[in-house]
């Protein structure tokens, strides 16, 4: 044996004793699957990873020059269902924001949130199909977002096209068949009935006052009052037939109450005045001018109304059995709205005392509408629907009762902030009092979550920045994302293969990447928690950030307990070109004073905490690369000995006498790294906090579908360290004992 060969050989002895681990298990321990961890078949491309890089580009076409930027934020899952926040930022002047993050590969959608400055909100979901998502918004479809499908018809007048023009007093008249016309500058009385058959039509240009109608036959008559017209009806008009219809673009008063039948068609688009009751069973009635109702509103049967100009109720307003009301201007009620069914508001509703959803009925509220009323009770579902915010305005009480639901992008919002009564399911992205209405034709707007003020004066409204009191910072992303950690989990006998079985380090991180009004990095905030070191080497960990130590202001929050590295005064490692290094712990054995933490249950369990190390830029760039940055250990304090994830280059403090020694096959001229003959790595990273292994229990016997994933180059299983029946076994999972 050459003198080379034997002092490798004598290293890997060293190795393998300086661990001080249980003896190499049998790999196939435990494990009902095919291979074992060294007979493993990997593609030479796969990496082992569970996340991909995915990148948005996001554009806005504006409403108005120079309109306000606009705020985005990115969730994984629909925020409204626990959607969790991946990254947030503001459009650049030409409108424009991409973004760059790091997303699990089980996710197969995200949801953006487009907010302009006057508080509207918008949330789209977008499939992910590929590393890039591009997405155009329109500020025009943001505030208009409403479904209004009118039925229009036209004023005939009283032209040439009339039969016969009637006008004088009359107990009774019979029009049968042709069109008749009261022109302009005459008047008609009907003190009895008004007799129609046979298709008649009536325009009325003039004045007429008519007591009843009557229908001789099942033909269906329209009766027409002109721009110039108006007819008074004396008494009640009670319309039994779904044949007679009658549409206003004049004046029609009703002196006592209406009642409408089912099928006949009744739209208004001037002044309709009722003295009394306004009763409906129609399914055809649709306002485009101004109905005033004395008496009570009521909607029964089936019936639906459309308004699209301004109802005035000075009684109550009642939807029931089976009815909708689509509401896409202004409703205005000065006693109590009561909800027995379906109410969609796409405007304005005034309530001046109670709004009342009953039990099991629905209220919807669309995109930028507006409620408004003294008192809140409901038993029901208040929703919002579409993709923006509406909100409700509460004057005084707010009772929200057992069974009722508030959900989607809902701003509640009472006066006082109470909520007298809170028994309701109410979901993540409702607000309380945040959010703007736009003031429009039918709808008076409101006041909220506007971006008037900013404090810092950093362009970015206080509203929506994260440190309104910094013009140096303003939002915040997140890796794997707002609430989780991710995982890294290393194998410290490299160049051997050690055991696999992936607890020699089991550390949580979660990056807080903080970002100025350009979008540009200033700050990362780096949370770690050790939950397992399942060696007696005691090994360093650090994070190599791909920025020259120039841009770097200062490193705070790292726990060192030795005087073995060679640490600028600014917190990073000298010595690097072109990355800044940073090391969290130097020796994490000492730190947390054990030879071997949370692997064995023969072993004390041992308490430790959640380090926060913040990486301050002085130079912020638009991206930094791809979360997690470059991880790694340095091994039993031999600096030059580093662990990194597949193909990630090592810092320029490595020995690269370690390269294709061993199990190792790193090919440093290929940018092949820290990868085995068979391609596995020692170092795994997972987008969720893993449950790991007990000592001497591989990955393959406890993780049970990671052969799967693994053999098929992540295609089968993405998902396999997640806790699904089938997925593992659970008595080689290390759990704190009790």
């Amino acid at each position: 044996m050459n003198r080379i060969n034997f002092l490798l050989a004598i290293l890997s002895l060293a190795m393998i004793i300086g661990c001080n681990k249980f003896p190499e298990p049998d790999p196939g321990n435990g494990n009902n699957n095919t291979n074992t961890y060294e007979t493993l078949s990997i593609a030479s491309d796969f990496k082992f990873k569970s996340s991909q890089k995915l990148t948005l580009n996001l554009s806005v076409t504006p409403h108005i020059v120079n309109e306000a930027p606009h705020i985005f934020k990115i969730y994984q899952g629909a925020p409204g269902r626990g959607g969790k926040l991946l990254a947030q930022g503001m459009t650049d002047e030409n409108y424009d924001y991409s973004v760059s993050f790091v997303v699990a590969d089980r996710i197969d959608s995200i949801f953006i949130e487009n907010k302009n400055a006057n508080g509207i909100y918008e949330l789209v979901g977008k499939k992910v199909n590929g590393t890039t998502i591009n997405h155009e918004f329109n500020t025009n479809t943001l505030l208009n977002g409403m479904a209004n499908t009118k039925s229009t018809y036209d004023d005939p007048g009283c032209g040439s096209d009339c039969d016969v023009n009637i006008s004088g007093i009359h107990t009774t008249l019979l029009l049968d068949k042709d069109d008749y016309c009261v022109a302009p500058g005459s008047s008609l009385t009907i003190t009895g009935q008004l007799e129609l058959q046979n298709r008649a039509t009536l325009v009325i240009c003039g004045e007429a006052s008519i007591n009843e109608f009557t229908l001789i036959d099942q033909k269906p008559v329209k009766i027409y009052i002109s721009e110039t017209g108006k007819l008074t009806i004396p008494g009640d008009l009670t319309i039994t037939t779904k044949h007679l219809h009658i549409y206003n673009f004049g004046e029609l008063d009703i002196v006592g109450n209406l009642t409408t039948f089912k099928g006949q068609r009744f739209y208004n688009y001037e002044l309709l005045s009722i003295g009394g009751n306004y009763l409906s069973y129609s399914d055809k009635f649709q306002n485009e001018g101004i109905i005033n109702i004395t008496g009570n509103f009521s909607y029964l049967d089936k019936s639906r109304c459309k308004n699209y100009g301004t109802i005035n109720v000075s009684g109550d307003a009642t939807f029931s059995s089976k009815s909708i009301f689509y509401n896409y201007c202004k409703l205005q009620v000065e006693n109590d709205l009561t909800v027995n069914q379906q109410f969609r508001n796409y405007s304005y509703v005034k309530v001046e005392n109670d709004l009342i959803v009953s039990d099991d009925m629905r209220y919807f509220s669309y995109n930028g509408s507006l409620t408004e009323t003294k008192n809140l009770t409901s038993d029901g579902d208040i929703r919002s629907g579409g993709t923006g915010y509406s909100k409700i305005n509460i004057r005084q009480t707010t009772i929200l009762n057992a069974g009722s639901k508030v959900s989607n992008k809902m701003d509640l919002c009472d006066s006082d902030g109470v909520i007298e009564t809170n028994e309701a399911q109410i979901s993540n992205n409702v607000v309380y009092c945040e959010t703007t209405i736009p003031e429009s034709g039918c709808n008076p707007g409101s006041e909220g979550g506007t971006g008037t003020i900013d404090t810092d004066g950093d362009n970015v409204p206080d509203v929506d920045d994260e440190f309104p009191d910094n013009a140096d910072f303003a939002f915040v992303s997140y890796y794997p994302n707002q609430d989780d950690f991710a995982t890294l989990a290393f194998e410290d006998l490299w160049p051997g293969r050690g055991d696999y079985d992936f607890n020699d380090l089991v550390l949580d991180i979660q990056y807080k990447i903080i970002t100025n009004a350009q979008n540009k990095i200033v700050q990362i905030e780096a949370k770690t928690h050790v939950r397992a070191a399942g060696a007696t080497l005691d090994n360093g960990f650090g994070v190599s950030f791909p920025t020259s130590s120039a841009n770097c202001e200062q490193v705070t929050g790292y726990r060192h307990q030795k005087n073995n590295l060679d640490i600028n005064a600014k917190g990073f490692e000298n010595g690097h070109n072109g990355e800044t290094v940073v090391i969290f712990y130097d020796a994490i054995n000492t730190i947390y004073g054990a030879n071997i933490i949370n692997t064995e249950y023969t072993r004390p369990y041992v308490e430790t905490d959640t380090l926060t190390v913040i990486i301050t830029f002085s130079n912020p760039e638009m991206s930094l690369g791809n979360e997690p940055y470059n991880p790694f250990i340095y091994i039993n304090q031999e600096r030059g000995k580093e662990v990194h994830l597949i193909d990630n280059k090592p810092t320029d403090k490595v020995d690269d006498s370690f390269f294709g020694i061993s199990h190792d096959n790193s090919i440093p001229s290929q940018g092949r790294y820290y990868v085995t003959n068979n391609n596995l790595p020692w170092a795994i990273i997972i987008p969720a906090s893993l449950d790991y292994a007990i000592e001497k229990a591989d990955v393959l016997s406890t993780h049970l579908k990671f052969e799967e994933w693994a053999t098929s180059s992540g295609s089968l299983f993405n998902d396999w360290y997640l806790d699904k029946p089938g997925y593992r076994e659970s008595e080689n999972i290390y759990s704190k004992p009790d």
